[in-house]
């Protein structure tokens, strides 16, 4: 009996499980950035997740006076969002692209949203979050801008600062040990959105060395620190050239040699001197550095410093030097190549090609070479092809000369042509005048002849008339006369 209470127990409780098991949940997120500038894209993500998803259908609401739908990644590409698997799953997601139109803060949201699993197609209890995003003008944005561009600390790796850091103190000094060759120095921003350069690990050598740390806060203003690090020499090797006070550098490591010289070392002050050499130029090369750290080449000769530049082409590495002599055709001035002063020759003071002496570095050859100073290119200057060249330009200009009298002469003749031609065309007009004048008078006397003819034509039909008249009247006359006779004639007979 007690058995069969059991049994009955378990099955009423099998019977009624599903009835008791709540429904499947999930929920639907919607998430942007949260502050945007009036103009720009912002997209939204929707997402739907939960467990045993199977179809589903959504609808996105937004304020169509902030905001115009550019992309969407929903099946019709609109708003709505409605579809379903051929197999359950846990999440998805659809994107939203629209443009800003003014400024203000509006709300995404989805609606009328609904959900069914997978597996029994009964509907998902849902849940449903919104975005805000606030939309502001460029002005507000960059108005909005961290001005922070203090340093929160600075230090030095293993050395002291010479007074302890202040945000508002920019000039620091470090002393490190002889032989020092690199540093490390660490640099943090007050500001997590400001930017920090000129830290790290940086390369020193004996003597001053002048770091500049900048920091740049997040709306642009920056703000500099100083720092020196001294790296100390027991026995420095100080010299004056040019009225510039230097320091012999005295470690390899902190001096490279230029391109063409290879590494050597001469004896100053008793000291072993990295140099540099050249076989082609016989030239000693040592690094001298000024106060604030930057290293310049010089040619050490016997105590004697001269400092070393080269006019480098495209092609051709030079040390430009002096010509005593003159050139022919070519006058001498002062002109900068690569910054550096020099004196050359050119044909006038206009010319953007020079010619200059100086010694090649790759081969240690004296020689005179033209510049083009548009392509900063050197090339072997050629006495004889300049000379054909100025040759060929004077016999240009001689045919310009001449091609310019031809034509001069020819504008006199063409002038002096159509000053003919004037001429002419006034004389034909006055003859014209006058044949015209005549050719009217003509016409005038021909009319006067032609009326004197008429008058003349009808006085002679008149008096053709008048004589065929009294011809006419003769007739009658005689006619009347020999009626008369006859009738006399008759009268005597009878």
């Amino acid at each position: 009996m007690k058995k069969i209470k059991i049994f009955l127990t378990l099955l009423i409780s099998l019977i009624f499980i599903p009835i008791m098991v709540n429904a499947a949940s999930g929920k639907i997120s919607v998430s942007s950035t949260s502050t945007v500038v009036v103009g720009n894209k912002v997209t939204v993500t929707v997402t739907l997740s939960g467990s045993d998803i199977g179809s589903w259908q959504m609808t996105l609401n937004y304020d169509k006076n902030y905001l115009q739908l550019t992309n969407s990644s929903a099946e019709a590409g609109g708003a709505v969002m409605s579809s379903s698997v051929a197999k359950a799953i846990s999440s998805k997601k659809y994107t939203f692209t629209f443009k800003t139109l003014k400024k203000g803060s509006t709300t995404v949201s989805v609606k009328s949203y609904e959900a069914y699993a997978f597996s029994d197609m009964k509907e998902i209890d849902l849940t449903s979050s919104s975005k805000t995003i606030k939309i502001i003008t460029q002005d507000e944005l960059e108005a909005s801008y961290s001005k922070d561009n203090n340093l929160k600390s600075l230090s030095v790796e293993g050395y002291e600062l010479d007074k302890a850091f202040d945000k508002n103190v920019q000039d620091y000094v470090v002393n490190v040990n002889e032989g020092t060759t690199s540093v490390k120095i660490n640099a943090v921003a007050s500001d997590n959105k400001a930017s920090v350069s000129g830290a790290g690990d940086i390369t020193v050598t004996a003597g001053a060395n002048v770091i500049k740390i900048i920091v740049r806060a997040e709306n642009g203003s920056e703000k500099t620190y100083t720092l020196t690090i001294n790296v100390i020499d027991q026995n420095p090797i100080n010299v004056t050239v040019d009225d510039k006070d230097y320091t012999v550098i005295k470690l390899r490591d902190n001096y490279e040699c230029p391109n063409s010289f290879s590494e050597s070392t001469v004896k100053i002050n008793d000291f072993d001197i990295p140099s540099c050499y050249n076989d082609n130029l016989d030239y000693q090369l040592v690094g001298l550095k000024l106060s604030d750290g930057t290293i310049e080449n010089f040619i050490y000769t016997n105590n004697s410093y001269t400092k070393y530049v080269e006019a480098i082409g495209t092609s051709i590495k030079l040390i430009i030097i002096d010509y005593n002599d003159e050139l022919d055709g070519l006058t001498k001035y002062e002109e900068e190549i690569d910054g550096v002063k020099y004196n050359v020759f050119k044909t006038d003071e206009n010319s953007k090609y020079y010619v200059v002496y100086g010694i090649n570095v790759e081969t240690g050859k004296k020689d005179l070479y033209s510049y083009d100073s548009v392509s900063k290119t050197f090339s072997l200057y050629n006495k004889v092809e300049a000379k054909e060249i100025k040759d060929l330009s004077n016999l240009y200009l001689y045919v310009i000369i001449a091609f310019g009298a031809c034509l001069f002469l020819s504008i006199i003749c063409v002038i002096s042509l159509l000053s003919k031609i004037n001429r002419m065309k006034k004389i034909n007009i006055e003859l014209r005048k006058e044949n015209v004048t005549k050719q009217e008078k003509l016409e005038e006397e021909m009319l006067k002849e032609e009326k004197t003819d008429k008058i003349e034509d009808k006085k002679k039909e008149d008096n053709k008339e008048e004589n065929k008249e009294k011809n006419t009247k003769l007739k009658e006359n005689k006619n009347k006369k020999k009626k008369t006779a006859k009738s006399k004639k008759e009268e005597n007979k009878n």
